[in-house]
């Protein structure tokens, strides 16, 4: 039962920061399912960065595709860079993820808490290109694409924290960066999961609820909830005092690196 509420926490917060700052709820997910699963015993340990990765990966396909819905009312998605950008991020994250099975837990937690403690930094001193509208040339957000998705599908992110500042430089609008994320997202979580459900299908030790790497009754809590919450978030993104929540969230990240460095360390 303490799990299930976990499971219910994790959906509100996710799609609730999802909306409201465009950086993805699986800084919120991961973190707090690695606690979940170290603590019921549910998941062999060298299974539980997999499978949390692939869990969170799949409940994005939810909560970005809410808010990727709320933005496309705001007119702030740039449907043309999607076209250009998706093909390539599913095909990272697919690679990605069929090579993590290659990889241990550990190293991927290493892998985790370098970037939680990168995004925490960024997010709490809000650092961030300036707006300048940069030309790319297709070939360049075709590469970037790639690398996201392939870096993401290793600690369970849908990308938002890396495609928010990336096109916030190359298209010189917050709003539309934000609204694009979103979009881009949805594309590498959908082939995320996709890509740990075939990779975990075959691994003889996990539980019988899973399907392949994914936690079934994790995703379907996190994944109601967060898009009834997602365009809450994005609504209040106008009337919250953005700026300090967004130092209130980065100091959980902040804690949630340090609970990972001592895990790794211990």
């Amino acid at each position: 039962m303490i799990a299930v509420s976990v499971y219910i926490l994790c959906g509100i917060l996710s799609g609730f920061f999802s909306g409201l700052l465009g950086i993805g709820g699986g800084l919120v997910i991961v973190p707090l399912l690695i606690i979940v699963f170290e603590h019921t015993q549910q998941i062999p340990p060298h299974h539980i960065m997999h499978v949390v990765v692939a869990t969170s990966l799949s409940a994005s396909i939810f909560t970005s595709f809410s808010s990727a819905y709320a933005q496309t009312k705001h007119k702030c998605v740039l449907w043309d860079l999607v076209r250009v950008m998706s093909p390539f991020i599913i095909l990272g994250t697919l690679i990605g993820a069929g090579l993590a099975n290659f990889f241990s837990a550990d190293f991927m937690r290493w892998i985790l808490l370098v970037f939680l403690f990168c995004v925490a930094t960024q997010i709490f001193f809000d650092i961030s290109p300036k707006s300048s509208a940069k030309y790319f040339s297709p070939a360049a957000y075709r590469i970037t694409a790639f690398i996201i998705g392939a870096f993401s599908s290793f600690v369970g992110l849908a990308g938002g924290s890396i495609f928010v500042p990336f096109l916030k430089y190359t298209t010189g609008d917050m709003h539309k960066a934000i609204g694009t994320s979103s979009a881009l997202a949805w594309s590498l979580a959908l082939a995320g999961g996709l890509g740990y459900l075939i990779s975990g299908y075959s691994v003889a030790d996990l539980p019988r609820t899973n399907l392949g790497y994914i936690h079934i009754q994790a995703l379907l809590c996190i994944a109601f909830t967060s898009m009834l919450i997602a365009p809450l978030g994005v609504k209040l993104s106008h009337a919250l005092p953005v700026q300090i929540l967004k130092k209130i969230f980065a100091l959980l990240l902040y804690a949630s690196a340090m609970r990972t460095l001592i895990t790794v360390l211990s």
